[in-house]
């Protein structure tokens, strides 16, 4: 009967690490390299570049089918209204600390860092 309850839950511990794997455990989210890779690839799907901003930040940044369009606000533009050039940008979102215009046709300044 020891023998039994041993092999029994050495089979048990074996299975817990087994299922430890990543991936193998359906409904949690990627984490580290593979949460990387995951965001990559669904931004590629959307037609984006995976890009770096510092050390720890990740963003989704694309091309606008308008860019250089003349616009006097944001409702003008796929993504931002450039206040200096009164045209439409050619990536969204942009990083830095960028000058745009509002719906209303303000300008503000816009930072993504």
């Amino acid at each position: 009967m020891m023998r039994f309850a041993f092999a029994l839950i050495s089979v048990l511990a074996l299975l817990a690490v087994v299922s430890c794997k990543p991936g193998a455990t359906p409904g949690l989210p990627p984490v580290g390299t593979a949460a990387v890779a995951a965001e990559r690839a669904a931004c590629e799907a959307r037609g984006g570049n995976l890009r770096a901003l510092g050390a720890s930040l990740m963003f989704c940044q694309r091309q606008t089918g308008d860019a250089g369009k003349a616009c006097a606000r944001a409702d003008d533009c796929e993504g931002v209204c450039l206040a200096r050039s009164r045209s439409c940008a050619p990536l969204t979102p942009l990083a830095g600390c960028n000058d745009i215009l509002t719906s209303a046709g303000t300008v503000v300044s816009e930072c993504l860092q």
